[in-house]
């Protein structure tokens, strides 16, 4: 019950601030400051929820060099992102003073992961698209939209610059991060943060030769390793299958359109490259189900679905060598 009072807390301080701050920033642009509160408000939600929907025809395009919305609604997204447990941990830690070492595992892989994908995401769209979507705009403003699209990927759903203006390489990215996503407990979708930095240490603990998955002095449990490769390989299946079902119905659309409305779709993104008004009956179908699936969880729909009882085994089987590799 405390941890529901405080999400509702840390839920409406968040959006109120971020609320305010917006409509300083749209009353700026020229709204009428009832329509830039309302402007204000609603995108404050939007932006914290990860929902994504701008009431603007080209999203939030036109403010991409307006650090007041901009940046306020990237570090709402951000903020949306990262998970309740990680907030009241933080927020705990702050006001009793403790040091930051004291932070749990959990927020210490969820805060870092997310520095790590947000900082790698701004840095290649900064030097990637520098001589091309980025050309006519000044060091600042490359930065401001390079930061924005980095974090929007990880299910926010806005954008600020025309997303087919981007190199394919940039797309192919930005496919990488809509499929991680956010963290748990919080407002996105994905894989989570936790699971990409389980599954990355584990291969780091093969490679030097160790048996355990360890993060801050702390080892990682077998169930947990073996759950986060259970998470990634179900997800994998599933876009991939959602990506080759969709070039079989929609056989007109390029295979990068295709390949990104479908994460896109499972990570709870919401970007796309403007193929989705144009997809048949089918398609949309398939894009409504990957919806779906990606908000319940693969591994939760899995087990939904093919849970059953299972009786106790008290038969132990020796063990079989298997090569792999």
């Amino acid at each position: 019950l405390n941890l529901i009072v405080n999400i509702i807390q840390y839920t409406f301080a968040i959006e109120f601030i971020g609320a305010m701050v917006l409509t300083v920033g749209f009353y700026q642009e020229g709204f009428e400051i009832g329509q830039a509160l309302y402007f204000g408000f609603y995108h404050s939600i939007m932006a914290f929820c990860n929902a994504g929907y701008a009431l603007f025809n080209n999203n939030l395009e036109d403010f991409k060099f307006e650090p007041l919305i901009s940046m306020t609604v990237a570090f709402l997204l951000i903020l949306g992102g990262i998970g309740f447990s990680v907030m009241q941990d933080v927020v705990q830690t702050i006001r009793n003073r403790r040091s930051f070492k004291t932070l749990s595992v959990h927020t210490k892989i969820v805060l870092s992961v997310n520095t790590l994908l947000l900082a790698f995401g701004t840095i290649y769209l900064f030097f990637g698209e520098f001589l091309h979507a980025f050309q006519d705009m000044t060091m600042w403003e490359r930065f401001q939209v390079s930061f924005f699209q980095s974090a929007t990927p990880r299910t926010a759903g806005f954008n600020t610059v025309n997303m087919n203006s981007l190199h394919p390489h940039s797309l192919y990215m930005m496919i990488l991060l809509m499929f991680t996503g956010a963290s748990p407990g919080s407002t996105g979708g994905g894989v989570k943060t936790t699971t990409f930095a389980v599954l990355l240490q584990s291969v780091t603990a093969t490679l030097r030769g160790k048996f355990d998955v360890e993060f801050f002095e702390r080892k990682i449990s077998s169930a947990t390793v073996v759950k986060s490769i259970a998470i990634f390989i179900i997800s994998l299946i599933v876009v991939s299958g959602g990506v080759l079902i969709m070039m079989r119905i929609e056989p007109d659309k390029s295979f990068l359109a295709i390949f990104f409305e479908v994460t896109s779709a499972f990570g709870t993104v919401g970007l796309s490259l403007g193929i989705t008004p144009f997809l048949t009956f089918l398609g949309k179908l398939v894009i409504t189900i990957m919806m779906f699936i990606g908000r319940v969880g693969p591994l939760t729909l899995v087990l939904a679905v093919g849970s059953r009882a299972v009786a106790p085994n008290n038969v132990e089987y020796p063990e079989g060598k298997v090569l792999i590799g």
